[in-house]
């Protein structure tokens, strides 16, 4: 089996509030090796190195820094360029020091959707970094999100976010491919990860419609999607961003049931 699984700490290991070195702890304890994070600017790298070290954990994606921004990011907002730059290689320091290969980029919320200045805002933000991140092995991901979720997000289509990867045409950033919204924007799984198998570059699950455990009661026989996506060629890190039923250590056992690993 190729596919591994890692824990989204935005979403698992809460349970103890939000202190990070005890969500590296409550991961390691439950079997992880990799996790995903958000960019920890409230730490020095080195304070957080050393737990990753200390815990033997990877972090195989991290969210880009939002800062002063809202949450959600700024990449499609116009007006904000040099606020995504400062913040785009800030994250990327991070980034490096963690080892890091993927970096999400948060497009944002912008006041209007659909005009014109967000989608050139939008491509320029990308193609810098994409520029910023040749020869450095990372890669930055896209990622359409759904608008039940997010109502309002820049991006919540998977046909604008092809558009806009073809009118990059730049291997250094791809999509960020997250199962539960894919099934909330647009349904026909099998086919289209057939479709976009060439610009998946990382992949999360959560159940629909309820944002649970793979392998709870919801939408999509997730045993089956994961024999799908192994099929289109991709043999990395599946981030477990969903809202455990219980507390986060129980109901882990479908990923070894399944016959997958941590």
């Amino acid at each position: 089996m190729s596919l591994r699984f890692c824990a989204n700490l935005n979403f698992l290991f809460c349970e103890n509030g939000p202190n990070i070195f005890e969500k590296f702890r409550l991961a390691k304890a439950a079997g992880f090796r990799g996790i995903e994070l958000a960019c920890p600017e409230e730490l020095s790298s080195g304070e957080v190195v050393a737990a990753l070290k200390n815990n033997g954990l990877e972090v195989a994606l991290l969210n880009m820094s939002t800062k002063p921004e809202a949450a959600n990011g700024c990449a499609s907002l116009p007006n904000f360029e040099n606020e995504f730059r400062a913040n785009f290689l800030r994250t990327m320091e991070y980034a490096k020091a963690f080892n890091c290969k993927k970096i999400h980029i948060l497009a944002g919320k912008p006041p209007t959707l659909g005009a014109p200045e967000n989608d050139e805002t939008y491509l320029r933000n990308l193609q810098f970094a994409g520029e910023q991140l040749e020869s450095t092995g990372i890669i930055g991901v896209i990622e359409p999100i759904n608008n039940y979720s997010l109502p309002g997000y820049y991006l919540s289509s998977y046909e604008k976010a092809l558009n806009i990867l073809k009118k990059l045409n730049n291997s250094n950033i791809k999509l960020l491919m997250d199962l539960f919204h894919l099934q909330l924007i647009k349904g026909n799984i099998t086919n289209t990860l057939n479709d976009l198998k060439s610009h998946i570059g990382h992949a999360q699950v959560a159940q629909p419609p309820h944002r649970s455990e793979p392998n709870t009661a919801g939408e999509v026989n997730f045993k089956y999607v994961f024999k799908v996506l192994e099929n289109v060629g991709y043999n990395d890190w599946v981030g477990c961003e969903y809202k455990p039923t219980t507390n986060s250590k129980d109901n882990l056992g479908w990923i070894q049931e399944w016959g997958y690993s941590f």
